[in-house]
């Protein structure tokens, strides 16, 4: 029996794929996490972009509209130089190295590099790409934006 001669196989094969995805969409719609803005006093988990996983020389953090980027320079001497922007005004930052869990480098914050909190930079100690992280905690609007990054982007291929 050929199943395209099957008017009801035929019929199963044309609205079985629709009514998935209208089902996936309207899950989606009644029961997915609405966006909203952030609210005075919050604190926000910020996202590492998949572009921190890599040899990359630069790494995104981002929780809905709110973006940062961070790049770290070489520099003569052996302290390089943390550079982060955003694309909302930030009020403080406040950065840590940690080698793991149990180990973590006093906080230090960043100095803002000219009018307008888009722009910071600090001078970091020392650190091993492979194996440190990089915890962060930015305040913007009088909420408390947090990350958590790999060092592995600071690596360039040359």
């Amino acid at each position: 029996m050929n199943l395209l001669k099957n008017k009801h196989a035929l019929t199963a094969a044309i609205v079985a794929p629709i009514l998935v995805l209208v089902s996936y969409f309207a899950v989606d719609f009644i029961a997915g996490e609405k966006p909203h803005a952030a609210e005075k006093g919050q604190s926000y988990r910020l996202v590492e972009k998949p572009n921190c996983r890599y040899d990359s020389g630069l790494c995104g953090l981002k929780n809905g509209d709110f973006e940062l980027e961070l790049v770290v320079e070489s520099r003569t001497g052996n302290r390089p130089l943390l550079k982060l922007s955003s694309v909302h005004p930030l009020d403080g930052v406040m950065v840590a190295l940690s080698e793991n869990e149990k180990y973590e480098k006093a906080p230090r914050e960043m100095i803002p590099q000219g009018e307008g909190g888009l722009a910071w930079s600090i001078e970091l100690e020392p650190f091993d790409p492979g194996r440190d992280r990089l915890r962060l905690a930015a305040s913007a609007h009088e909420s408390i934006y947090f990350g958590d990054v790999a060092l592995k982007f600071t690596i360039r291929e040359q």
